[in-house]
């Protein structure tokens, strides 16, 4: 099963592109597959702030059920 691919246009500074370019070509990687891989962790890293955010349990007791000795 393929996935459908979509054509994006940016508008980023030069020096940028050129510096991203540059390093891409040396590290033998497409800039649109680091593209993506900074996309995916980008959305990964959202969901899970998400996750963390959303979820409505209570903090965990780590001393629960001990007194404090003072």
């Amino acid at each position: 099963m393929s996935q459908k691919i979509m054509l994006v246009n940016y508008r980023i500074p030069v020096n940028l592109k050129n510096e991203f370019q540059d390093i891409c070509s040396k590290m033998h990687v497409p800039m649109s597959t680091q593209v993506n891989i900074l996309m995916r962790e980008f959305v990964h890293s959202h969901k899970v702030r998400n996750q963390i955010s959303d979820d409505n349990h209570e903090p965990i007791q780590i001393f629960s059920g001990h007194e404090s000795q003072t």
